[in-house]
């Protein structure tokens, strides 16, 4: 299946060629029109404008998806997972390939612990969709081989800063794997945010929302201990809102193992 970004360009030349004839002053304006939609897209997580993305899950199921980026690290995952096996909740880690390398033992306690994996890069370069396709390809293949020596398999790929770009469908295409991103963001600035980070959740969250959360060290003057009361209160609050937390898989009704 096409992406919509090919369709749109091939709208707009029609539709600026029909123009042409018949408006020539606004012959430019269909062009115009794909070429700000085109850069504009790649910032929208939930847009799958240049390749297919799952970033939400039935809105009529009262389920919630949580999954957390950027780990394992030492200081928090440990704590995080107690944390989660004290609600009963299963989350989605989408881990850097490096930080799987330095931590393999975290790595396969948030499986061995019931939660799901994805890949997030290996290196976690925020700008890694202005690089080339073979930088790329790299780090999805980094992220892979690190997770592969433990045992660890995924069809699930969440870019950097959930930033997506015309070569990302081609390399996962090619990977058989899946562009999933989030469609609940808290702008917790990678755990630099932390105030009323609880409220931002809970004021937005809906009924099949994936939501994003960050598995790192927050950044002075927040404490890890300041994180999980947050996230504790979200996961009461969830519930409180009769959402029922599930696992991403599960909300998103795909096996991406």
């Amino acid at each position: 299946m096409k992406a919509p970004a090919i369709w749109v360009g091939a709208a707009s030349i029609v539709a600026a060629g029909v123009l042409g004839f018949t408006l020539p002053t606004w012959a430019w304006l269909p062009l115009g029109i794909f070429v700000l939609v085109s850069l504009a897209a790649p910032f929208v997580p939930t847009w799958s404008y240049f390749l297919p993305i799952l970033a939400h899950g039935r809105r009529d199921s009262h389920q919630v998806a949580i999954t957390f980026d950027d780990g394992p690290a030492p200081e928090t995952t440990p704590r995080l997972l107690d944390l989660l096996e004290s609600h009963g909740v299963s989350a989605c880690f989408f881990v850097t390939g490096d930080n799987v390398t330095a931590h393999p033992q975290l790595a396969r306690s948030i499986v061995e612990r019931g939660h799901e994996m994805g890949n997030h890069s290996t290196t976690h370069d925020p700008i890694l969709m202005l690089r080339t396709r073979a930088r790329l390809e790299r780090e999805v293949d980094g992220c892979q081989e690190a997770l592969a020596a433990l045992g660890i398999q995924t069809r699930m790929f969440r870019p950097p800063v959930g930033i997506t770009n015309p070569r990302l469908g081609p390399v996962l295409g090619h990977r058989k794997m899946t562009c999933v991103t989030f469609s609940l963001r808290p702008w917790d600035g990678g755990n630099r945010r932390l105030h009323n980070l609880a409220y931002r959740v809970l004021r937005r969250v809906s009924p099949g929302d994936v939501i994003l959360l960050h598995d790192r060290s927050p950044h002075h003057p927040y404490t890890v201990d300041a994180w999980l009361a947050e996230v504790d209160t979200i996961l009461s609050g969830l519930v409180s809102k009769g959402l029922t937390v599930v696992s991403l898989s599960s909300l998103l009704q795909e096996d991406l193992r």
